[in-house]
């Protein structure tokens, strides 16, 4: 089994005055939506292209961010508090999160509400903790029996349901597989954190540890 957690933030920028396609849901119309994505992008002044996790999605790999594209989404994501609108206690993690895919396949996605603060919750689940509390919603229910993660992903009729439906509705994989991921994970982030110190340092954001703000949602 080959397992990987892939760190992705969620972008949009959909309030450009272009109307969005009415036809649902994006990964079954993934050209409509990267059309509309990629249109809205260039509406809000970014200059590279974007490149989306699954077409149509507005998920995406933190090592598919180019430096420009990194460079305005920080700045725009920080505004409201460095303009004083807001305390750093409100400012969150960038939103999305990791992208649960076994064997080359997506299993699980980030759902609503979800960040990257969420290798929190991985790293709960891998030290053998059931009652995990997920920041987004939906979640999945969660049994571990020995080395061995089951995730549960039915719901009733009229709970919420997630956003894509998995293929199955019960998975499992090892916890020893998950621990020995989630440390190729934090090197991602490390890395992604010193971007960010980067961009904080040459755009004179004045961002107190932006990693930890940005990353951690550690508003301390």
């Amino acid at each position: 089994m080959i397992l990987e957690l892939i760190p992705v933030i969620e972008i949009g920028y959909h309030h450009q005055g272009i109307s969005a396609p009415d036809k649902h849901p994006y990964w079954e119309y993934p050209d409509l939506w990267d059309k509309f994505n990629s249109e809205c992008f260039k509406k809000a002044g970014f200059i590279d292209d974007f490149k989306p996790y699954l077409p149509g999605s507005s998920f995406y790999r933190l090592t598919d961010l180019t430096d420009n594209n990194l460079t305005k989404i920080t700045i725009d994501y920080t505004k409201d508090w460095r303009d004083g609108n807001c305390n750093r206690e409100q400012v969150c993690a960038f939103p999305g999160g990791y992208v649960l895919r076994i064997d080359g396949q997506d299993k699980y996605f980030p759902q609503c509400c979800g960040d990257l603060a969420d290798i929190k919750y991985w790293e709960n689940i891998a030290n053998g903790n059931e009652r995990v509390c997920y920041a987004g919603h939906p979640e999945p229910k969660i049994k571990i029996q020995k080395n061995k993660i089951t995730f549960d992903f039915l719901v009733d009729e009229d709970d919420e349901y997630f956003v894509p439906a998995p293929a199955e509705n019960i998975i499992h994989f090892e916890i020893s597989s998950l621990r020995k991921e989630i440390e190729t994970v934090k090197k991602e982030l490390e890395a992604f954190e010193q971007r960010l110190e980067k961009i904080n340092q040459n755009e004179q954001l004045n961002i107190d540890d932006i990693g930890e703000l940005l990353i951690n949602n550690d508003s301390n």
